[in-house]
């Protein structure tokens, strides 16, 4: 067994973190660091270790000594991280059982291996036998995933959504009344929406992103018609918007994703054409600055960050709807290489869809493709270049929909529905855990 004195105090940190349950987000905000970074410890760890999962690697923390098994009111659960000096060996403790005990023991970390076993193999069935993109729908699509939660009060699209301390945020948009200022939030753990302040300047065709805890909104189309160049920052904790330095130029109908404390704006439309500019906003300089250009002009494209890079799918170019799946690579900006790669395209072309990602798989639900055909809901797994079906709540035509992820979930809000405005509120399990006791 490789030993533990391999690891560095933050590595065995965060391998005691990681056999707590905890995942790649919960261990960045405990320890202060960027999820990235978490991502890069983790490859360490599994490599000074000689393991390839977090399964492997929790059973490798318990077995060097480096958590323990204790027990509290009768249950069984992962203790505290331990020193170098106070590796304790468990398989002695073993010993001292007795040949029945040991028997006991043995049986039920058999059954248990046989019950994950098989659980993920139903779950994540499409992960060893994958579905190809020709309508074989996969299992991580199973209709009884999707919930129907408490509606939103005010029905709109083309609004910002952010996901932010675990609750969801639905800012501005266009409502029956016209383009509004509403600001509702929905606390998912008790059903529930409240209206916050309204944003000072309303607008529609916009997008959200949230850095350092505060919720960034550019641009958009104001109730008269024109565009804006403005930038409104609201803080959740306060309650309360505050402008900071404006666009280049005024702009509605982009991409935006947050990436290591910076915004990314990508795309959109200027009323004159639609775009292939790149912004990049500093919230510690307070300015903007244009990046390499997209490959491919478009507006309401999706943008979501997977990995080290940023994937800009879809989008409308002026004349027909996008299935495009451009890569870009901030690394690569500023260094004479060009940041931008090519993906495997959507099997068809899309805009004003939702597209998140979790745990680096990339879902994409909805949109308009300019067609009478129903629109397919989407995953894409970023690592194999590869996209499958997964079947959505039903077969209706929804764009323009607010999509954001909260741990393991999906919520999907607003939007139009068959061009309709909807208040629906929907939740998707994207992802099961399944936690078992350690024994002793």
């Amino acid at each position: 067994m490789p030993s533990i004195d391999d690891l560095s105090e933050r590595e065995r940190e965060i391998l005691c973190l990681v056999t707590k349950g905890a995942s790649n987000k919960q261990i960045a905000q405990e320890l202060s660091i960027s999820t990235n970074t978490v991502k890069v410890h983790l490859r360490n760890v599994f490599s000074k270790i000689e393991v390839a999962t977090r399964t492997e690697a929790a059973m490798y923390a318990v077995s060097a000594g480096l958590v323990e098994p204790t027990s509290a009111d009768g249950n069984e659960g992962i203790g505290v991280l331990r020193g170098k000096g106070e590796v304790a060996s468990i398989s002695t403790k073993i010993l001292e059982l007795s040949t029945r005990q040991r028997w006991a023991i043995l049986i039920l970390i058999v059954v248990a291996f046989i019950v994950v076993g098989l659980s993920a193999l139903f779950l994540f069935r499409d992960q060893f036998f994958p579905s190809q993109v020709s309508g074989e729908q996969s299992p991580l699509g199973d209709t009884t995933r999707w919930e129907i939660n408490a509606s939103l009060p005010t029905a709109r699209s083309g609004f910002a959504a952010a996901a932010h301390g675990g609750q969801i945020y639905a800012i501005a948009g266009e409502s029956e009344e016209g383009v509004t200022d509403v600001v509702e939030r929905y606390d998912p753990s008790l059903d529930q929406w409240i209206t916050l302040t309204s944003k000072p300047v309303p607008v529609t065709d916009v997008k959200a992103a949230v850095i350092g805890g505060k919720i960034y909104v550019p641009g958009g189309r104001l109730k008269s018609g024109e565009l804006t160049d403005v930038l409104e920052v609201y803080n959740p904790l306060d309650d309360i918007w505050e402008q900071s330095a404006s666009l280049p130029f005024p702009i509605h109908a982009y991409a935006l994703v947050a990436f290591e404390g910076n915004l990314y704006l990508f795309g959109g439309s200027n009323d004159t054409a639609y775009l292939d500019v790149v912004l990049t906003y500093d919230p510690a300089l307070d300015e903007w600055n244009e990046q390499t250009p997209m490959p491919t002009a478009r507006g309401y494209p999706g943008a979501v960050v997977s990995g080290n890079k940023i994937f800009v799918i879809g989008g409308f170019d002026g004349k027909k709807a996008q299935s495009v799946n451009e890569v870009y690579n901030p690394e690569r900006e500023n260094v004479q290489t060009d940041p931008w790669s090519e993906g495997t395209p959507m099997p068809d072309g899309r805009y004003g869809m939702g597209s998140v990602s979790i745990a680096d798989i990339i879902y994409v639900l909805g949109g308009e493709s300019g067609k009478d055909n129903k629109i397919q809901t989407l995953q894409y797994s970023s690592q194999e270049d590869e996209w499958r079906l997964f079947s959505s709540s039903d077969s209706e035509t929804w764009a323009f929909l607010g999509l954001v992820p909260i741990e393991t979930e999906l919520f999907a809000v607003g939007g139009l529905l068959n061009n309709e405005l909807t208040e629906r509120n929907l939740s998707y399990k994207a992802i099961y855990t399944i936690s078992l006791p350690l024994i002793r």
